[in-house]
């Protein structure tokens, strides 16, 4: 499933980051590759961002970053 199919307070562990280039770059460096886990702490209106904790910092992305990157729920 993907970012944007989770609900708040939810915990989960990253499966894939379906994203290439400069955004890839920026997002492993920030912590967000696989493995990683992530909480999803609130939804923009109509979850047209989504802001995650990871590594005690918040990153927010936009509906279609979050929608690239795939999770499983722990």
């Amino acid at each position: 499933m993907c970012l944007l199919n989770m609900k708040i307070g939810e915990n989960a562990v990253v499966d894939a980051v379906n994203v290439t280039g400069e955004l890839k770059r920026r997002l492993n460096s920030l912590g967000l590759m696989r493995n990683a886990n992530v909480s999803i702490k609130n939804f923009g209106w109509f979850k047209s961002t989504v802001q995650i904790m990871i590594n005690r910092s918040f990153i927010a992305l936009r509906k279609d970053e979050a929608a690239l990157i795939m999770v499983h729920k722990i």
